[in-house]
């Protein structure tokens, strides 16, 4: 098998192992995700039925990506693949027998995203007479979910368990299921039916697992009862890179399946991503875990490189321009932005890296924004493709029966929805009975006839583009936007014909006709992530270290590496959670592939004062003995403002500066302004420049 001549010795091993289970311990950067593809076109090559084979991962475009190069490998037959992530897999099984639950579900049953389980959430509170001001929606949403999961033993008060019941209630009665229920129920049927449990056993004649490290106690349970029979599973991850306990991952899984699977161990441990300074680095710092599953040290044969750059400002001001200067000299010597990454342990810890950034015109986005898929005008896209293909859809329907607007308000919409409850019909078909009158009832029945009318149109039309393109121009709705004519108006058209791009590129990967291609693309919708967005805009990237991982960078900042704020004191008074600490850690020390900066501030500014601040130990644990802090003496560290420069201010106009003194600018103005002290991060404060 050619594919496999350029594998090193370890991942050879890994790839040809013959059956049984084992635990490939991929480090860092080691090619984890080719062993794990290889894995599989070898099993086919080997003459596995490939649509036997079960391949979970954690997100949809890494499914994606692996389930095509598996068939550049070994041909077309490798697209039989169950290769899903653990909600999409969910997904494949609850379609097929979800039914066999005892809570009435339907095999037509929707997929709910976040924003609408909130919407749902607040209804269920108003359904209960309780007032929706007296609740944090999201906070219920956060205890909801953590409930479900078994990750919380009891509510703390009795009305969120009401509401709790009430939210699972109103989901069974409208055949809805949010994202823990493809999982939980899953594992429900699994566990509770043997003849599915044994049937989905016997199928999967091999299992494997990306990221294991990331799984939780439920995820776990599902591979132990589909695998634990023939025992051929292979899971591949890092334990040193375990960093999502807050989500569920639960890091005992690693040694349960080693014990329980009586699994062999192959380590990877040749990285190709950083070079040695770099590894030396994230060596010493996970050294100093005492829980972990097998010691493992990185090593490259991409050289020493450049030695990691150790720098203690003044204060976290003079950091930010520390970060900025090297960025420059990065760019002088020819890095994209966009191969530079200012890492931070919470999104909090932001602002100022972005005040510097915006105030020296440099380009940056912050990782992980706002969803595609959550913005209004797709969401309302979306709802009308659910009321056109299932017009009983209420809750969907309620979202744009007046969207573009109607006349239809309210109290109508409230009339209508109780009419329906009470005769027992669809909100769609109790427009034609309910008891209102005029304009009212006139908006209501042009808009069942708008919903006919884009029912007949798509009767004739194959392709999935033309499909949303006729909802969109029948419903009035981008004729709505065309109207408004300003910026934002623009902004929802694009981001509204990148969604018929989407259903264009869609063409292929769904068989069916028109309604049950759209049917199952709105299924991949929901699964959507944040984490599967990419940008390949030449901006420097702004980030927690979570939402990174498995990323990598040319250059890379780990910034605010403080005691207290990493390690964050809450980590102080638990080993484990220390641990956790320092794996985050591990994590942003192994994205940067040539060049290292790790920084602190001695004094910083934290919810309004200046705290003094000693350096995190996870530095003094990274560092050699014989290496010397390569920060200059804090004295002669520069500022932002220098004597003479240039300066403007928003209230007291242009002036120049005459004396620093650390980090405060002695400013001369116009009359009647006249001199003025003021620190030099003064939002109000702007140094100008040649262009200014």
């Amino acid at each position: 098998m050619e594919f496999l001549k350029d594998l090193n010795k370890q991942q050879f091993e890994a790839v040809t192992h013959d059956v049984g289970s084992v635990f490939v311990i991929a480090g860092a950067g080691t090619g984890k995700t080719r062993t794990l593809t290889m894995r599989i076109a070898y099993l086919i090559a080997q003459g596995y039925d490939p649509s036997r084979i079960l391949a979970v991962t954690f997100t949809n475009k890494a499914a994606k990506e692996m389930k095509t190069r598996v068939i550049d490998m070994v041909g077309p037959s490798a697209s039989q693949v169950w290769m899903y992530t653990f909600h999409a897999f969910g997904l494949q099984i609850l379609r097929k027998h979800i039914h066999l639950l005892p809570y009435g579900y339907l095999l037509n049953f929707n997929i709910l995203d976040e924003e609408d389980v909130k919407v749902i959430i607040k209804d269920v509170i108003k359904l209960l007479n309780l007032d929706p001001k007296d609740y944090s929606i999201k906070h219920l949403r956060h205890i909801i979910s953590l409930f479900k999961t078994r990750r919380l033993d009891a509510f703390e008060f009795n009305d969120e368990e009401s509401i709790y019941l009430g939210y699972i209630r109103y989901l069974r009665e409208h055949q809805f299921v949010d994202f823990d229920d493809l999982i939980l129920y899953t594992q429900e049927l699994l566990k509770t039916n043997d003849d599915i449990r044994t049937y989905y056993q016997q199928y999967f004649e091999h299992i494997l697992i990306d990221e294991f490290q990331d799984t939780d106690v439920i995820q776990y349970d599902i591979i132990k009862m589909l695998g634990i029979s023939h025992k051929n599973v292979f899971v591949v991850g890092d334990p040193d890179q375990s960093i999502y306990a807050f989500r569920g991952s639960h890091y005992a899984n690693n040694q349960k399946f080693l014990k329980e699977f009586s699994a062999n161990q192959i380590i990877l441990d040749q990285n190709y991503r950083s070079t040695n300074d770099i590894l030396n680095a994230a060596n010493l710092l996970i050294n100093h875990n005492e829980n972990r599953i097998l010691g493992k040290s990185l090593k490259s044969d991409l050289g020493q490189g450049k030695q990691v750059h150790f720098y203690t400002a003044q204060n976290d001001y003079q950091e930010t321009y520390f970060v900025i200067d090297e960025i420059r000299k990065l760019k002088r010597e020819g890095a994209d932005y966009s191969d530079i990454a200012i890492l931070y342990r919470n999104n909090a810890l932001s602002r100022i890296f972005e005040d510097a950034l915006i105030k020296e015109g440099l380009p940056y986005k912050i990782f992980g924004g706002i969803s595609f898929y959550e913005r209004k005008e797709i969401k309302d896209a979306i709802a009308y493709i659910h009321v056109i293909l299932d017009p009983i859809e209420n809750f969907y329907l309620k979202r744009i029966i007046n969207v573009p607007r109607r006349g239809i308000g309210q109290t109508t919409i409230t009339k209508l929805e109780a009419h329906a409850k009470q005769e027992g019909l669809s909100m769609f078909d109790a427009i034609d009975t309910v008891d209102i009158n005029g304009k009212s009832k006139q908006a209501l029945l042009e808009f069942k006839e708008i919903i006919e009318s884009i029912q007949t149109a798509i009767q004739d039309i194959s392709y999935l583009d033309e499909f949303l393109a006729s909802v969109l121009d029948i419903s009035g709705y981008m004729d709505m936007l065309k109207a408004d004519h300003d910026e934002m108006s623009e902004d929802r058209i694009s981001n509204l014909k990148e969604l018929v791009t989407v259903f264009k590129r869609s063409e292929g990967y769904y068989e069916g006709n028109t309604k049950q291609k759209v049917q199952q693309l709105l299924d991949q919708i929901a699964l959507y992530t944040s984490l599967d967005k990419s940008s390949d805009d030449d901006a420097i990237i702004l980030s927690t270290i979570h939402q990174v991982k498995g990323l990598e960078f040319k250059a890379v900042f780990l910034v605010v590496m403080e005691e207290g704020i990493f390690p964050s004191d809450f980590s102080l008074v638990d080993p484990r959670e220390l641990e956790e600490e320092r794996r985050v850690c591990y994590v942003g020390v192994t994205r940067a592939k040539r060049n290292l900066y790790i920084s602190h501030a001695q004094r910083r500014m934290v919810y309004g004062q200046f705290k003094m601040n000693f350096a995190s130990r996870f530095l003094r644990e990274m560092k050699q003995a014989k290496k010397q802090e390569s920060s200059p003496n804090v004295q002669q560290q520069k500022t932002y403002l220098a004597k003479g420069d240039k300066v403007t201010h928003t209230v007291f106009g242009d002036g120049v500066v005459i004396t620093m003194s650390e980090d405060v600018a002695t400013i001369a103005f116009p009359a009647p302004h006249g001199i003025k002290k003021i620190v030099e991060s003064h939002p109000a404060l702007k140094k100008k420049t040649l262009t200014n």
